[in-house]
């Protein structure tokens, strides 16, 4: 029998056309999710909120970098320590991104090496980009360690249909900003094959606040590559690979002042082969993934640092009346090593997955994973989510999961801030949401979530500590979509987050209001364009002290010179806003870019 399979082919059908609201369609049946459980299955149909972001909504964001993209959705916001390639933090309902695992392909891009195992947004931009999913909430029982907050899925671009497409984008714009990418990619009908190159050079600005006296302008230089294929061997028998590279050139503020020296060298690396057998009664996916992130500081207290992941994973899937069930194994490796220090430790993996299709209208899931830590030993998560659809326009989606993360081994071995005696991380989360389609295909969306984390770790005193006893994050978020005219959208969320530690003290650089507004219009038959207004407050930085609210508005528009050929403009930050995403280093005034992009 053939089941779907997250592999390069599902993920191609993953891409049909959906709401420009960057968010999961609950009544559009064809939507398909990668991410929401062990096998792709309709977001109509899943229990959590998995918010979906397509190749085209991408383009046509006021955005240039994945992480910007991502910071307009509900439940998800931003701090960053300066412009392109500076480090970059993203949080997923006030948990931050040690917190989220961040998968590209198929493979996990956390850096073990990074002082608590994280994915840095800095230098992603969407060039090559094809599709992104955010799973939120504890996903221990699906991704293991780390997924306590959420986890990122990012599809790279490639053939939607059968033949040769080619496309390449060139944009030039302030701070003197230089960007291209060019791609190919073919499919025929025993195999594809996708390759996009990008690059882009800019002299930047002042990673340390320029109103505190750093004039002096940051800049970055980074190449990344792409590459992605599988081929029908057989029959039964699909074979595939991926792969990312990504070389950088980060000029960097250290301690938020001006340092004329202070740059940061980095490459990034991620492998996967795979092969899928279709079983008589079982379908087998085999896959061997590697990642390595390698970051070079000259002038840091510490100057050399390096990252390795192996991982192994089986899964088989099979179907049994209206249960389809996953189950699997996996053995992943991780070593760090700064400087003359290293470490290394190994997770071994046991995990199933039951779908079952109650009634027409009611799906319910249940997953659990026990993972085998050679450093703190067993660890049994679960989830349970349910989807009811009361009627065509309502839909009611619930779901609860535990969730665990080791300490990192930057968090036990640095001889400095470094604490063995550190033990792990446990939560709790639980979300409920209710969606409703109104007249005129407006469209409603809410979820209350809650996510409690025992013994918490955060760094004070020089050091990383556990702050005994348990700490919360819990909130709503709201969503809706209206057509004021024909052509014209107004969208836009509001995210109310109260994030404490288990002392009372907020959670650093976590807004508790976050509002986003936008606008969208064709105003002609080639031209289109988008406004988008966020306002963030009431934030906290260390200390507890407050950080100013901000609103900064950004505008994109797009014009078609062809079918083939289009023009583009973003405007960011129209209103030359003054403000912080994290204390004491810089943001973009306003700017300007211009681009044209093609594909044929």
């Amino acid at each position: 029998m053939k089941h779907l399979l997250a592999s390069a082919s599902v993920l191609a059908l993953a891409t049909v056309p959906h709401t420009a609201l960057a968010q999961d369609d609950a009544f559009d049946l064809g939507t398909i999710t990668v991410s929401a459980s062990q096998t792709p299955v309709e977001t109509a149909r899943t229990g959590t909120v998995v918010e979906v972001v397509e190749k085209e909504e991408i383009e046509n964001s006021s955005s240039f970098t994945v992480d910007d993209t991502l910071d307009t959705l509900p439940g998800i916001s931003l701090s960053g320590n300066g412009g392109l390639g500076a480090s970059s933090t993203l949080r997923i309902r006030g948990l931050s991104n040690r917190y989220i695992p961040v998968y590209i392909d198929g493979i996990d891009m956390t850096d073990p090496a990074s002082t608590q195992t994280s994915y840095n947004f800095g230098g992603l931009t969407t060039a090559g980009i094809g599709r992104i999913e955010v799973l939120k909430g504890s996903q221990s029982a699906l991704y293991g360690s780390e997924a306590i907050g959420g986890v990122i899925n990012i599809t790279t671009a490639r053939a939607t249909e059968m033949g040769t497409q080619l496309r390449y984008a060139f944009e030039a714009g302030s701070y003197d900003t230089y960007a291209a990418t060019f791609g190919i990619a073919t499919k025929s009908e025993r195999g594809e094959l996708a390759f996009t190159f990008s690059h882009i050079d800019t002299n930047g600005f002042s990673a340390a606040e320029e109103d505190a006296g750093n004039p002096e302008a940051d800049g970055y230089r980074g190449t990344t590559l792409f590459l992605t294929g599988a081929y029908d061997a057989t029959d039964t028998v699909t074979l595939g690979f991926a792969l990312n590279y990504l070389d950088s050139e980060t000029d960097q503020d250290g301690f938020r002042v001006d340092d004329l020296t202070a740059q940061e060298f980095s490459t990034r690396l991620g492998a996967r082969v795979y092969a899928e057998i279709a079983g008589d009664a079982i379908d087998h996916t085999v896959a061997l993934n590697y990642s390595t992130t390698e970051r070079e500081y000259p002038v840091g207290f510490n100057q050399n640092f390096k990252g390795e992941r192996t991982e192994a994973t089986y899964k088989g899937i099979t179907q049994v009346g209206a249960v389809e069930l996953a189950f699997g194994a996996g053995y992943s490796q991780e070593e760090f090593a700064v400087d003359t220090i290293s470490g290394t430790y190994e997770i071994a993996s046991i995990f199933g997955e039951a779908q079952y299709a109650a009634s027409e209208d009611v799906d319910v899931s249940f997953a659990l994973r026990h993972d085998d830590h050679s450093t703190f030993g067993g660890f049994t998560t679960g989830r349970l989510a349910a989807n009811w659809r009361v009627t065509t326009d309502t839909t009611l989606r619930a779901a609860i999961g535990t969730g665990f993360r080791a300490p990192s081994l930057y968090e036990l071995f640095h001889p400095v801030y470094g604490n063995p005696t550190l033990e792990q991380e446990e939560s709790r989360s639980a979300e409920i949401g209710v969606e409703h389609r109104l007249a005129m295909g407006a469209e409603i969306k809410a979820t209350a979530f809650y996510t409690e984390i025992d013994n918490l770790i955060q760094f004070s005193g020089g050091g990383y500590n556990q702050v005994p006893g348990t700490s919360t994050s819990q909130g709503v978020e709201l969503a809706g979509r209206v057509a004021l005219a024909a052509g014209t959208d107004l969208f836009g969320s509001y995210t109310y987050t109260d994030a404490e530690d288990a002392n009372g003290n907020q959670l650093i650089r976590v807004p508790e209001h976050d509002f986003v507004l936008g606008v969208e219009a064709d105003l002609t038959d080639r031209l289109s364009g988008q406004l988008v207004l966020n306002h963030v407050a009431g934030r906290a930085d260390d200390g507890g002290s407050a950080m100013a609210d901000y609103t900064v508005v950004n505008v994109s528009a797009t014009y078609d010179f062809s079918d083939t050929t289009q023009g583009y403009m973003r405007l960011e930050n129209l209103t030359n806003e003054e403000y912080q995403t994290s204390f004491g280093y810089g943001t973009s005034d306003r700017a300007v870019y211009f681009g044209v992009r093609a594909s044929f």
